[in-house]
């Protein structure tokens, strides 16, 4: 029977004996459902709850059933499996043909019979074991099994997971490889949509709770991204802040630099907020604790538990007690300091915790209960005192975790920029984290990621050294100069003095111990001495204290931290800012609010935009391949010097050697045919000052300096050279100017000569080319003349004897060279152009810089580190750039050249002209320039300055560098530091990450878009015009439009024309320009060109300014005389006659006749060669008359154009008498003057 039962069956048997039908036990209802065929696959299913509830098993027996049955079902499902897969079993076709058919080899489908066809594959959606059988059965699992046996109190797999029953089973969603963080992302916002009211970004900001929150989205995708380029969103900021770097402007913090500086600390404007409000009253205790630390009721009375706390802020109990900095991380007075008392209590108050103590003394301290792991801090959250310590320890704890700090240098950071922050002030210390606290860890940021500064560093650039260790650590001071043990003595600060210069055995251990702490030289440290004695207003002697040491060790440390030495950093300070710079660093640190309207001046400017401006400073050297020692020196006044080098021999002797020759002198006239003049010498009157007429040379044949231009120079020379000649020589007056003509060219000469000799003198002396030399010496305020009157003046060229005394005079000359080499080695190492240093002195020191302020003409010759920046711009421009650097620098002339009004339309094509002018030259597009022009001038939109030049260069290049466009770099620079613009923050955040997710084609500009931007047409009436004819004029009409058609109102037009004149004007509002052609004397074919503002010349008509053909006529005056002799019979004679019409304007390469007066035998007359001919260019004919018979002849020329002639007087022909006498003949005209062509014939 037991053979006949089911499985089910036997294994219960097995287990719990054989039962009768009508036994009634427990095990009878089971027993009932077995023998009755029922199913133990649900059994197993169901598990342990169903056996015991609804079967009245008792558990250890539903185990052993379940342990049992589980075995079983897999035996069954497996024997079912192998028995589906061998039905239908499908024979195999062995091969038709080959080796394979003549022998019964192994086979795979003859060894396994795998029945593959009636499978479906293991990865598909009906597979009872693919992923989605998996997935199916885990979800009956928990809905049976688990939820069925939970509480009310348990949340179900529905209600955690509201998204679960709407998604879809299908080969997508079951195969496709997606990121665990994607999934954990939907689920999230699935169940915060669903359980939040606000929306899911709103929600993420709201919330505080736990202390990684809030989560502002737009901004940690702009930091992550800037992150992502090597960048904080600070750097953005500096690139496009108009007044970067601010070592060239003023020493204050403008708006944006101190908006840069606070997204620099990469904190956003959410979690600014949270460490910048007002501290928490008593009336928002509970929601504060609520909000911030996640407790509910009364549970926040437990936070002043070690235990508790550490839980609700995701610590351990050793980090909390390192923030209250007790225990084993309680403060540690360095024993070589002078203290007014002695603590009886941790000083957590006065180090490690200062902030959250409040400054306090003594501070919150933690108690242990005998017997007990029961810690508590001594502080009750339930009073307005606990509740500050608590709001001060949630701020605290969120910094902790966002700089990535240990609680103590937090707290050092927090303390000094506080501090500072008073004394900015002037006021008393509020312990609280203000804007100009979070500007300075974002200053903190900024040089702990490029120069990898400590927090205990930087906080001694703003405070002072700390006096405290913590724990078993050494306070900073004496790991600073009590750590080496070369001393008896350790160095104590005991606020006595000690000599500037070491006069005792006690200065000098003083003295020894501070240079060898600080790594710094005896030069060095009385170098830094004096300063600092100057910074806190002490004279001969210092004070061995914190604020006087901590001096020292601020102006060591930051200078190496940015790879500099102290004495360049001292330096650096006084050249960019003076005293008052210096006064700033090696004084007492402050940091002073921000300057609202970005131009105001403090008498000491805040610690934070010094230090920004140092390491700018130092950045822009790196940039440029300058070192900062090479920079200082070329900017600062050259050091004195006392005697001649080798070099400076060498020049002297060359010019020394060469001058005689190139001196103008009265030998010099005579050579050139001028007689003496009379009783004086030329010299002595063309040196002299006479009727208002300054001298051209002086006593030593120098030629004088002068402002002139070139025609102006050549004018008055002649004036002085006529007064000259009139009062040295008695001659007429016609003879006057031709003398004059010869001493000018002598003049000239020896002018040329003393201009090459100090060229070629100066080049090889200052190692530049030659059309360098002379643009350096007018840099320096210097000239030919009074270079050579200098060294002309030296009674000795040699070396001096002696050296010069401290308080003599430094001579001149060496001071001109000393400033000469100077110039000339930045001229060299920065690579500037003839053409760019030639621009710079005619204009650009005045419009290059500033546009605002007026600059003296004597500026020029200044040269400061806002010239070198400016000198270095232009040179990063030219290697950006594959264009010739001249076409920058005409862009830079025709920008300045423009008018001071515009129309709108006039300045519309101004500004798109100059976009396609800079994106041609950088390789970039318009519309990126356009977008970085609009930020840099809203106003006129067309870049000018130099320093707008840096920006826009400055954009171009992080551009190049992170893919991203104009307008996403200045979306994220423009940021505010506040969170009222949040629609900005949200718009830089999308195109931000649109820049790193879409791959962006830079778009470079074509060629020849610039001719697109206008679309002229022009007519002129009439196209003829005759020359010289009074009141003649032709009408030029032209319209002007843009791309798209619209008319161009107001824009001025330039006109170009080599033979007339025509009249400027503006189109009207038609786009329609109406000018006046007026021809000039000269003949041809005009054309004439047309410009408008940064656009270059274009054709537009051509006039023929002719001669008036009707009435041309030869003038007597322009014909030759006949021979008034009789002419031999063969000899050939020439005559000429020049044809004008009634405006004096030659009739050029026209057709004219000669020919004999009528009734002259045709037989027997002379012969006319060329009979009939073309005038030449000047209107003149020329023929040649032979003639073999005599007689008196008379011959005409007539204009076959006007027909209009004249006739010339007899000539005669015949055979002299007695002695042969030289007939007299006309002139022929030159080559030159021979008529274009001819033709002969008979007359």
């Amino acid at each position: 029977m037991a053979d006949s039962l089911r499985p089910a069956a036997q294994l219960f048997i097995q287990l719990f004996g054989a039962q009768t039908s009508s036994a009634q036990n427990r095990l009878s209802t089971l027993w009932s459902y077995l023998e009755q065929g029922g199913s133990f696959f649900p059994l197993v299913e169901k598990g342990l709850p169903v056996l015991v509830g609804e079967y009245g098993l008792e558990q250890e027996e539903a185990r052993r059933f379940l342990r049992r049955a589980n075995s079983l079902a897999t035996y069954v499902r497996r024997r079912f499996i192998e028995h589906h897969a061998q039905q239908d079993k499908a024979g195999s076709t062995g091969p038709s043909s080959g080796l394979m058919s003549l022998f019964d080899g192994p086979q795979l489908e003859r060894i396994f019979d795998l029945q593959l066809s009636a499978k479906c594959p293991s990865d598909s959606l009906e597979s009872m074991f693919g992923p989605s059988a998996y997935l199916v059965f885990l979800y009956r699992l928990i809905r049976d099994l688990i939820e069925s046996v939970g509480d009310g109190t348990k949340l179900p797999l529905h209600e955690r997971r509201t998204d679960l029953m709407k998604l879809t089973v299908d080969s997508k969603t079951v195969n496709a490889p997606e990121p665990s963080v994607d999934v954990i992302v939907r689920v999230l916002q699935a169940f915060i949509t669903t359980n939040t009211e606000v929306p899911i970004e709103q929600a993420l900001i709201n919330a505080r709770y736990p202390n990684g929150l809030p989560y502002y989205q737009h901004w940690d995708t702009i930091d992550g991204v800037a992150g992502f380029n090597g960048r904080s969103v600070g750097d953005f900021a500096n690139i496009v802040d108009r007044k970067f770097p601010n070592f060239l402007h003023s020493g204050s913090l403008t708006s944006l630099a101190a908006a840069a500086l606070a997204h620099a600390s990469r904190l956003g404007p959410y979690q600014q907020k949270l460490v910048t409000e007002e501290y928490k009253n008593s009336e928002d205790m509970y929601q504060f604790y609520l909000e911030n630390f996640g407790t509910e009721d009364v549970e926040y009375m437990n936070l002043n538990q070690i235990f508790y706390l550490a839980q609700r802020t995701n610590l351990v109990a050793e980090e909390v007690t390192s923030l209250f900095s007790v225990g084993d991380y309680a403060p540690r007075r360095s024993a070589n300091v002078d203290y007014p008392s002695k603590p009886d209590v941790p000083e957590g108050g006065r180090s490690g915790s200062v902030y959250i103590n409040d400054n306090a003394h003594p501070a919150i301290g933690i108690s242990t209960q005998s017997g007990t792991n029961l810690h508590r801090i001594l502080v009750n959250p339930n009073i307005p005192k606990g509740l500050n310590t608590f709001d001060r320890l949630n701020r605290k704890l969120r910094l902790d975790k966002w700089l990535n700090l240990p609680p103590e240098q937090t707290d050092a950071l927090l303390a000094a920029a506080i501090r500072a922050e008073a004394r900015g002030a002037e006021k008393p210390e509020v312990w609280a984290i203000s804007v100009n606290v979070i500007h300075a860890l974002g200053l903190f940021q900024r040089l702990r990621e490029r120069y990898n500064c400590t927090a205990a560093d930087f906080a001694v650039f703003l405070d002072e050294l700390s006096l405290y260790g913590r724990g078993d650590a050494l306070s900073q001071f004496d790991q600073v100069f009590n750590n080496q043990d070369n001393y008896r003595k350790p160095l104590k600060l005991d606020d006595k003095a000690f000599a500037l210069i070491p006069t005792s055995d006690q200065d000098n251990l003083t003295v020894s111990q501070l240079c060898s702490g600080l790594g710094i030289d005896l030069q060095t440290y009385h170098y830094l001495a004096l300063a600092i004695a100057q910074a806190h207003d002490l004279t001969d002697d210092l004070v061995r204290s914190s604020a006087v040491i901590s001096s020292f060790y601020r102006l060591v440390k930051l200078p190496r931290l940015l790879n500099i030495t102290p004495v360049e950093g001292v330096l650096m300070l006084r050249v960019l800012g003076g005293e008052t710079w210096l006064k700033g660093l090696a004084g007492k640190p402050r940091i002073v609010d921000v300057a609202v309207d970005d131009s105001r001046t403090d008498a000491t400017p805040g610690v934070l935009s010094l230090i920004e401006a140092m390491q700018a400073c130092v950045q822009w050297c790196e940039q440029s391949n300058i070192s900062v020692l090479w920079m200082l020196q070329h900017v600062s006044a050259p050091l004195r010097l006392s005697e001649f080098s080798q070099q400076d021999q060498q020049f002297f002797d060359k010019i020394g050697a060469l001058l005689p020759s190139a001196r103008l002198s009265g030998n010099s006239f005579l050579l050139a045919g001028i007689p003496p003049a009379g009783e004086s010498d030329w010299l002595d009157l063309l040196s002299i000052d006479s009727e208002g007429l300054a001298p051209v040379v002086d006593v030593n044949g120098l030629i004088l300096a002068t402002d002139l231009t070139p025609e102006d120079y050549l004018a008055f020379a002649r004036e002085k050279l006529e007064w000259a000649v009139r009062n040295g020589l008695e001659i007429e007056e016609i003879q006057v100017s031709v003398l004059v003509e010869i001493m000018l060219t002598v003049l000239l000469q020896a002018r040329d000569a003393q201009v090459s000799l100090v060229r070629e003198s100066l080049a090889i002396y200052a190692g530049i080319e030659g059309e360098l030399a002379i643009l350096v010496l007018d840099w320096v305020d210097a000239s030919v003349y009074q270079l050579l009157r200098q060294v002309y003046d030296r009674t000795a060229l040699e070396s001096p004897a002696r050296a010069r005394r401290r308080d003599e005079p430094s001579d001149p000359l060496l001071e001109l060279l000393a400033v000469v080499r100077q110039r000339a080695e930045v001229v060299s190492t920065l690579g500037l152009s003839a053409a760019l240093v030639r621009d710079y002195l005619d204009y650009g020191y005045a419009k290059w810089i500033d546009q605002i302020t007026i600059i003296d003409p004597s500026e020029k010759f200044v040269f400061s580190v806002r010239i070198l920046y400016a000198m270095t711009t232009l040179t990063r421009a030219f290697s950006l750039s594959e264009q010739p650097e001249q076409k920058l620098l005409d862009y830079l002339r025709q920008v300045h050249s423009l008018p001071p009004m515009l129309s709108a339309d006039a300045l519309r094509v101004v500004q798109q002209a100059a976009a396609i002018k800079l994106a041609e030259f950088f390789a970039w597009s318009a519309q990126e320039v356009s977008e970085c022009v609009r930020h840099i001038d809203p106003e006129t939109q067309v870049l000018k300055t130099l320093d707008q030049l840096d920006l826009l260069m400055r954009v171009y290049q992080l551009s190049m560098q992170t893919g991203m466009d104009a307008r996403t770099i200045l979306r994220i620079g423009t940021l505010p530091e506040t969170i009222d613009a949040s629609e900005a923050y949200a718009q830089a955040a999308e195109l931000a990450l649109l820049s790193q997710t879409q791959t962006r084609v830079p778009v470079v500009q074509a060629p020849g878009e610039l001719k697109q931007l206008v679309r002229m047409t022009c007519t002129v009436t009439p196209t003829e015009v005759f020359a010289g004819k009074p009141d003649e004029k032709a009408i030029i009409t032209m319209t002007l439009t843009d791309a798209r058609g619209a008319a161009l109102k107001g824009v001025a037009v330039d006109w170009h024309s080599e033979l007339g004149t025509i009249s400027l004007g503006i189109t009207d509002t038609q786009g329609v320009l109406t000018a006046e052609y007026v021809p000039g004397k000269v003949l041809g074919t005009d054309s004439l060109y047309f410009s408008m503002s940064l656009l270059e010349p274009e054709w537009a008509v051509s006039i023929n300014v002719i001669a008036d053909a009707e009435s041309m006529n030869f003038p007597t005056s322009e014909m030759s005389p006949v021979p008034t002799e009789v002419v031999e019979l063969g000899k050939t004679i020439t005559l000429f006659a020049k044809m004008v019409d009634q405006y004096e304007n030659p009739g050029a390469n026209m057709l004219v006749d000669w020919a004999w007066e009528e009734g002259t035998d045709p037989e027997k007359r002379p012969t006319i060669r060329p009979a009939q001919g073309f005038t030449d260019q000047d209107g003149r004919t020329t023929v040649y008359i032979t003639s073999a018979f005599s007689g008196e002849f008379e011959v005409g020329v007539r204009s076959l154009a006007s027909a209009k002639g004249t006739v010339f007087e007899p000539i005669r022909f015949g055979v002299s008498q007695g002695r042969s006498h030289s007939l007299e003949q006309a002139s022929p005209p030159s080559d030159s003057d021979a008529g274009t062509s001819s033709t002969e014939q008979g007359s």
